[in-house]
């Protein structure tokens, strides 16, 4: 008797997938009909983390700041996604920081505000907000 290979190159791609779109192990696991120890075996052994990400996201609204005549901020509007948990909190950048950024983004092929999402999504990732803001405590990557 021949058994199905359940970790083909399709499924290994569809596991990628799942997990970009935030869905979790056990999930993934009764999607492929595997155990969740065999997938989590599999994945690291194919450097796939299993960990559900954290997303951040900016909204797609730039609000200038006027000072007198001249605009000399940006207010974006950060959005946070945290399992089932939605936070909202206003960004404001100087406007020598939005044009750098705005330089830094047309070099990626980007939208200022994509940019801007993909750099805090790293930095919650990797746990450097604590880091960034010079605080010791900050909240940690979790699954």
């Amino acid at each position: 008797m021949v058994m199905a290979r359940k970790f083909t190159p399709e499924n290994i791609e569809r596991i990628r997938d799942w997990i970009a779109q935030g869905i979790g192990r056990d999930e993934i696991a009764s999607r492929l009909h595997v155990s969740v120890g065999s997938l989590q075996v599999t994945c690291s052994r194919l450097g796939i983390g299993l960990r559900r990400q954290r997303s951040a996201r900016v909204q797609p609204s730039i609000e200038h700041v006027r000072q007198g005549d001249h605009a000399v901020q940006a207010k974006l509007t950060l959005q946070l996604d945290t399992r089932n948990r939605q936070a909202a909190f206003d960004v404001l950048l100087r406007q020598d920081l939005l044009v750098r950024l705005a330089l830094e983004a047309s070099v990626r092929d980007l939208t200022v505000v994509d940019l801007i999402g993909k750099i805090v999504d790293q930095a919650m990732e990797n746990g450097l907000v604590g880091k960034i803001l010079g605080n010791r405590s900050s909240i940690s990557p979790q699954d």
